[in-house]
């Protein structure tokens, strides 16, 4: 069977590459078995990337795999998702065989998707059916020329083939990938969320090039270490070079195969260029002039050359091209392709060889040619053409640019559209645009890349901004100055930003808009409701919440009155104000916003007012995490699943919260960043991690406690004040404590919240207490307490009662110490808050052992052990150790159970045994329930039964009832 767009000769010998076949064939294996994976190849030019993937291609559809291979070419010629067209286009159609992605269905081109969302699920759901047909490959080749909607759509399948017969395969030239290059950010995110494999080859070793030399030519073993000496000289391992100076030397018959095999000739003297430009040079010179001729021009029209533009650019006609072509075919520098109406050249290098050999006069006309020529088709693709008009020099590359970026904004490739639109602005046939015109499109390319460039978007708004000042035109001004503020919000420059975003706001609300002009397109970038609710929320996320309700008011998509009415503690308007901007942002197919509504419900009304209502909780975090995966297409930056994070810290699921917080902490958008970071803070002050919180609250706040409100996020801000003053608690530092605890009233005065009050009594009471001053930190809990109450906080009143109860065993009131216990316990309990439990029932066994319960507060804190050791709640653990050790010490002779049952799983066994149910052995126990569930495992495991009748029955066995 034929490889899509492989020539039928035999395949390359491939050498040294053991380890990386290896791989790629138990990746094949896998994914043959229903394991998908994604393997990233990178290299320098030349070293054998494609020949590898090409040889496991083959492989895979020897054991019936389909095989679809994309390849991009020179990055000024990929069009949007230029790879997955190619792809979708040698994808054999015919019965039982699921169609082509609406987008895509078109062969060669990217049609119009009602969403970016839509494209990339449309795209997924293809993958997903076609596998359950026959298992996929698919080859991306040469990645470092693909554009960012490519890149963004492999992340959306790549994280979605883990139990899907689905191989990626991606190739790149690791050389190319610098900084600022768009894969380099990729690649460790495919890692990250794939699991992707990585494969970075090295230049063929001696004993590799030896292999090769050994598999080919039969030579006596002296002229064998000669030749490999030879080509390691000139080819330094290069698999491209290599092949190419022994078919050089073939050509010039310094190794020729006679009738006793083959003879290695004198190659002292042998004039072999070590350069495959040379090599290339002087293959093409043993071609006539005419077909040198053509060949310089099929360099020109590009990698892939289709015969009826390549005979017109040409001026020949077929029976000459195809003859060449099959000159070239024989001389390894064209290959043909699936499509009878092209070839292609066989490899980047060569193709860039002879265009670098073609004067820069007879190039422009030939591109100048050639963008004519692919102009005149009944489909021209305006990429392609823009691309050689651009070359050329010629004007008409300004239109056919504006064009390109059109098709590519309405396929959801902003940066791609964004790149086009920002060329053709620097051509000179835009300086006769008029100011108005030349606005509206610094006003569209910064809008396309506000999420990914926000600082060049505010250079182009400042320029727009300047132009509108010379129309004298209020209204342009005053838009651009919102713009502008705005992209300062995203970039993190927020008291600028809103100052900018409010002047701009202000203005257009006093203009009327019964006279807009409609050439401007106002509905693009002037919606007044839309604008007002924008405000609105960025004046919310910095706690200016009167601002916010004021500016909310008659806002579409009111996420800003939402936090506001949550941080003034009406939390069931927030609820409901945060459904309906849910349904509207998901009217407007903007599910990227309704993912950040989520987050902000989450963080703002859940969390704070719905803990004691576990499984509401986690069906709010199930719908925010499909609804973030719905918007994976719209430019991602962090995993779906981690807009979960509170709740998942809440219920005790760390393990996999803080590799998410960790991977969200690194987030390329400012708010995404911080928004992670606030959740990762306190979990790693919980486990203990006192350094890594230090430099987390560091990296956002590097003024410390003197940080004025205003310039960040202000709910993230004030945890961080929270975490600090308490890490300088742990410390000793109670001047810094003090200065932090000081920083967050100050904070809260300033933004007229309600909502961290009770918090901010609970930091004074803990500092109080550590000072020593028991009557006011009792005082400071109380008052907590009351906030906690009105409005109604969970996990508020379950610390002050905590806090309560530890000062109160402290100060021997043990009867207010066990009341506040109880209450703080029932709360944990409702809140399915493992880790509150653990304290609480630390502060339990306190109480215990001042009232001289010492089996009761061993008990307990065995269940504390339980608890915080899968947490790696090391503080905690540390304090049940330091507990533990004030307990009596045990006589040394130890009563011994029956299966290595102890002393807790025995009192669960007799419970049982009296036929209590888990609720009954909880309250007889002062356990949760999910503990007892946990000992009933624990308790059946040992003594070998599945059942309480079977376990009742052990118990009168063995006389422990």
């Amino acid at each position: 069977m034929h490889i899509p767009g492989q020539p039928s000769n035999p395949p390359p010998f491939l050498v040294g590459r053991e380890r990386e076949q290896s791989l790629l064939r138990e990746c094949l294996s896998a994914a043959c078995a229903g394991q998908g994976s994604l393997v990233l190849i990178g290299g320098e030019a030349g070293i054998g990337k494609t020949a590898l993937c090409e040889a496991l291609c083959r492989e895979a559809e020897a054991q019936g795999a389909l095989v679809l291979v994309g390849r991009c070419y020179d990055r000024t010629e990929t069009p949007p998702y230029g790879p997955w067209v190619e792809a979708f286009g040698c994808y054999p159609q015919g019965e039982g065989m699921p169609p082509l992605p609406e987008a895509f269905a078109e062969r060669g081109t990217v049609g119009v998707a009602a969403s970016q969302d839509a494209l990339v699920r449309q795209v997924l759901d293809f993958f997903l059916f076609l596998a359950t047909i026959r298992p996929v490959v698919l080859l991306l080749d040469d990645l470092h020329w693909t554009d960012t909607a490519s890149l963004d759509l492999l992340r959306f399948v790549a994280r979605n083939v883990a139990t899907v017969p689905l191989l990626l395969l991606v190739s790149y030239r690791s050389d190319e990938v610098a900084r600022r290059h768009p894969l380099y950010q990729t690649l460790p995110l495919l890692v990250r969320e794939a699991r992707a494999e990585r494969v970075a080859l090295a230049a063929l070793d001696g004993q590799a090039v030896r292999a090769l030399v050994e598999g080919r030519y039969p030579l006596p073993a002296d002229e064998t270490v000669r030749l490999v000496t030879y080509l390691q000289a000139r080819a330094e391992g290069n698999a491209l070079f290599v092949g190419e100076v022994i078919r050089a030397l073939e050509e010039t018959g310094a190794l020729t195969l006679g009738r006793d095999g083959w003879r290695l000739g004198d190659l002292t003297d042998t004039a072999v260029p070590s350069l495959l430009r040379q090599v290339i040079e002087a293959r093409v010179g043993r071609l006539d002039e005419e077909r040198q001729r053509l060949l310089a021009v099929a360099a020109v029209i590009g990698q892939v050359i289709p015969l009826p533009v390549w005979a017109t650019v040409g001026d020949a006609d077929e029976e000459r091209l195809l003859d060449l072509a099959e000159r070239a075919e024989e001389a390894h520098l064209l290959i043909g392709t699936p499509n009878a109406d092209e070839v292609r050249f066989t490899h980047a290098l060569i193709r860039e060889a002879l265009y670098e050999g073609i004067p820069s006069l007879r190039r422009r006309r030939l591109h100048r040619r050639a963008g004519e020529t692919l102009a005149a088709t009944q489909h021209p693709d305006p990429d392609a053409v823009a691309y050689h008009f651009q070359r050329a020099g010629d004007a008409r590359a300004f239109e056919w640019l504006i064009a390109a970026g059109a098709q590519a904004e309405r396929a959801y490739a902003w940066l791609t559209a964004a790149d086009r639109f920002a060329a053709a602005l620097a051509l000179p046939k835009a300086a006769i645009w008029d100011a108005r015109k030349r606005f509206r499109f610094l006003c569209r390319i910064a809008a396309l890349r506000r999420l990914t460039s926000p600082d060049w978007g505010i250079a182009a708004l400042e320029e727009a901004e300047r132009l509108a000042a010379g129309t004298n035109d209020d209204r342009l001004v005053a838009i651009a100055a919102y713009e502008r503020g705005q992209l300062r919000c995203i970039a993190g420059e927020l008291r600028c930003g809103l100052a900018e975003m409010e002047r701009g706001a202000t203005a257009l609300e006093a203009l009327s808009y019964e006279t807009a002009d409609d050439a401007l397109e106002s509905e693009s970038f002037d919606v007044p409701a839309r604008r007002r609710g924008t405000l609105a929320t960025w004046l919310a996320r910095v706690g200016r919440f009167a601002e916010a309700a004021v500016w909310g008011e008659r806002a579409e998509g009111q996420r800003g009155v939402a936090v506001t009415y949550a941080a003034m503690g009406r939390s069931v308007e927030a609820c409901r104000a945060f459904v309906g901007v849910q349904a509207w942002h998901a009217a407007q197919g903007q599910s990227s916003n309704v993912t950040s509504a989520f987050m902000d419900e989450i963080r703002w009304v859940a969390f704070p007012y719905l803990a004691d209502e576990p499984d509401a909780l986690r069906r709010l975090g199930e719908a925010a995490i499909r609804a973030a995966t719905e918007a994976e297409g719209a430019l991602p930056d962090v995993p779906p699943r981690i807009v979960a994070l509170p709740i998942m810290r809440l219920h005790g699921e760390w393990a996999a919260a803080r590799p998410l917080a960790e991977a969200g902490c690194a987030a390329s958008r400012y708010g995404r960043g911080l928004w992670a970071t606030a959740e990762l803070v306190p979990l790693v002050y919980a486990q203990g991690d006192a350094e890594v919180a230090w430099s987390l609250i560091a990296r956002w706040l590097p003024g410390g406690p003197a940080t004025e409100p205003g310039d960040t996020h202000f709910a993230e801000v004030i945890s961080f004040q929270r975490v600090a003053a308490a890490l300088a608690v742990d410390a000793g530092d109670l001047a810094a404590a003090r200065a932090w605890l000081e920083a967050h009233d100050r904070w809260l005065a300033w933004s007229g919240a309600v909502l961290g009050h009770a918090e901010g009594q609970l930091g004074w009471a803990a500092y109080h207490r550590a000072v020593g001053n028991a009557a006011c930190a009792c005082r400071h809990a109380a008052r907590a307490l009351a906030y906690g109450r009105d409005p109604r906080q969970p996990l508020a009143l379950l610390t002050a009662h905590r806090l309560l109860g530890e000062i109160n065993t402290e100060s021997g009131r043990y009867e207010d110490a066990e009341r506040h216990l109880t209450e703080s316990l029932a709360l944990a309990d409702a809140c399915a808050a493992p880790y509150e439990r653990a304290l609480i029932l630390l502060a339990r066994a306190e109480w215990s052992i001042a009232v001289g319960q010492h089996t009761d507060a061993a008990a307990l804190l065995g269940d504390v052990r339980g608890i915080c050791e899968p947490l790696g709640a090391k503080p905690a653990l540390a304090r049940a150790e330091a507990l533990a050790a004030r307990l009596p010490r045990r006589k040394e002779q130890r009563v011994s159970h029956p299966d290595g049952l102890s002393d807790r799983e025995l009192a669960v066994l007799r419970l049982i045994a009296a036929g209590k149910s888990n609720r009954g052995m909880a309250d007889a126990l002062s356990i949760s329930v999910r503990t007892v569930e946990r000992h009933v495992e624990n308790v059946f495991r040992k003594i070998g039964v599945h059942s309480k009748a079977d376990a009742t029955a052990y118990a009168f066995r063995h006389r422990l009832v």
